[in-house]
């Protein structure tokens, strides 16, 4: 059996390949990786027997040394491992300049070409920006309630758009194109839904994360864009970063399974160069 895991700042994803068949689970991440945490993830493993190698990423993998009982160690970069895997999710030509957004807790984008992986740009803002201003300004970080929350509402509640600000369009931009994010609130003196402040949240993320893919896939000459990561599970989110990035002239990719390809890419990483 091969093991990989992804230690992420908010959920660590665990993955399993028995021969030919693929496994995934994950669980909250509650503290640094450790060689007592390994086995915390996973207790019905015998690393003296049962694996024939682990390869880990993601944040503070290298406290884990090289090897746990008699099992190798394999740590991978996580530039490499989140493109390596992203580009497998998307079954895209792997030849021509690609832009990967890995939408996790932050953003952070990825040149990918011919196999070779450099991080080229990136923002603080996320999920977990989602996560830390709901708790602000709704009383909740639970990712289902906000989700909820937000597809009942519409960002247009708190948001200013063009044909509030302007008379007339700019350029090509539609008409009901952000022009202020949370721009409206301080106009108002009547009370705003929960559910209108969730909406404002996520498409504030979603553009963000939008604003940065395009302007960098522009720089880089990067036709396609493929985002990954638990972001893009916030569907209005989803919505928002391909609004904002269909104004650019790009439709991003979302492959099936991207909140676990950082796993899988250090999964593949290392079944192409095992441990001796």
């Amino acid at each position: 059996m091969d093991i990989s895991i992804d230690f992420g700042i908010t959920v660590t994803d665990i993955i399993r390949r028995d021969e030919d068949v693929l496994s995934h689970q994950m669980t909250l991440s509650k503290e640094e990786p450790s060689l007592s945490l390994l086995k915390q993830l996973l207790p019905d493993i015998d690393f003296k027997s049962d694996v024939n190698f682990l390869a880990v990423t993601g944040g503070k993998h290298l406290n884990l040394g090289d090897e746990i009982d008699s099992t190798k160690i394999i740590h991978v970069n996580e530039i490499d491992a989140v493109g390596e895997g992203a580009m497998n999710l998307s079954g895209l030509n792997n030849k021509s300049p690609t832009i990967i957004v890995s939408a996790g807790s932050g953003t952070a984008c990825i040149l990918a070409q011919n196999g070779n992986f450099v991080h080229c740009s990136g923002t603080g803002v996320g999920g977990g920006t989602v996560l830390g201003l709901s708790k602000l300004l709704l009383g909740t970080s639970n990712p289902d309630e906000i989700a909820k929350l937000a597809k009942e509402g519409s960002e247009t509640g708190v948001d200013l758009i063009l044909e509030d600000v302007v008379s007339g369009p700019i350029g090509e931009l539609p008409s009901d194109t952000t022009a202020v994010n949370f721009g409206k609130i301080s106009k108002l003196d009547s009370e705003i839904s929960k559910q209108d402040i969730a909406a404002g949240i996520v498409n504030l993320v979603g553009q963000t994360a939008a604003r940065i893919a395009t302007s960098v896939a522009t720089t880089f000459n990067a036709k396609e864009i493929v985002v990954v990561g638990r972001s893009p599970s916030f569907n209005g989110l989803k919505n928002s970063l391909e609004q904002a990035a269909s104004i650019m002239g790009f439709s991003p990719h979302f492959p099936s399974n991207g909140e676990y390809a950082s796993a899988l890419g250090a999964l593949l990483i290392a079944e192409k160069n095992p441990p001796d």
